[in-house]
């Protein structure tokens, strides 16, 4: 099986287009110099060390492009076989560090961290519009800590499918303003192989493979 660049991206590799212009280049190099032989002084024949070394000099240009092809192959296995990794997260959930998640029925899970002694913290939940739905008061403590929305307001009314996100205020014993970390728990959607790093649809965000912190398995 022939894997190449253009067989996975529909376009031509770098090494195969220096290849090209390499065999353009020495047919160009082998016109002149049967030319140069053919008109030279027989009393006076051409220094065979000079198209030597030239001769040298394609040879290893021709490895080293040969090199680089080889190399671009591994390259393709290797994103060949990531493609056929990530589709195995398709359906799972992951945690991602963003504030937005995506409310059916069921509501939204998401973690925020205290990095700092807090004195009071409150958690928000807020629609698209930008107007808060449900509120409650938080965990102060340090560390990493779960809020898991039910999907209701705090009327207890089930809240309409959409984009929700979660908006904490946070201060200190002195008065001063906390800024606690936020990821969201979503299910993931779909992956987009066509660049060089996976792309993820998670909920209502897209992301690279690398910022998903956690593959969550099973129910949230």
């Amino acid at each position: 099986m022939d894997v190449s660049s253009t067989a996975l991206f529909g376009g031509t590799s770098a090494a195969a287009a220096d290849g090209k212009k390499l065999a353009e280049d020495f047919d160009d190099f082998l016109v002149l110099l049967t030319t140069q032989l053919q008109n030279q002084d027989p009393m006076d024949p051409m220094d065979s060390a000079e198209f030597t070394n030239q001769l040298v000099s394609f040879t290893a240009v021709e490895q080293q492009i040969q090199t680089n092809q080889n190399l671009e192959i591994l390259a393709d296995l290797s994103r060949l076989n990531n493609v056929g990794s990530v589709a195995a997260y398709l359906g799972n959930e992951a945690l991602i560090e963003a504030p937005a998640g995506d409310h059916t029925t069921d509501g939204i899970s998401w973690q925020y961290s205290n990095n700092d002694a807090t004195e009071s913290l409150v958690l928000r939940v807020v629609n698209e519009a930008g107007s808060t739905v449900y509120e409650k008061t938080g965990n102060t403590g340090l560390g990493v800590h779960e809020f898991n929305w039910d999907g209701y307001n705090n009327d207890g009314i089930l809240m309409e499918p959409g984009n929700y996100s979660l908006e904490i205020s946070a201060v200190d014993d002195a008065g001063d303003t906390l800024t606690p970390g936020i990821a969201v728990q979503e299910t993931i959607t779909a992956v987009d192989t066509t660049g060089l790093e996976p792309i993820f649809t998670i909920g209502p965000n897209t992301v690279g493979q690398t910022s998903i912190l956690q593959l969550v398995y099973g129910d949230r």
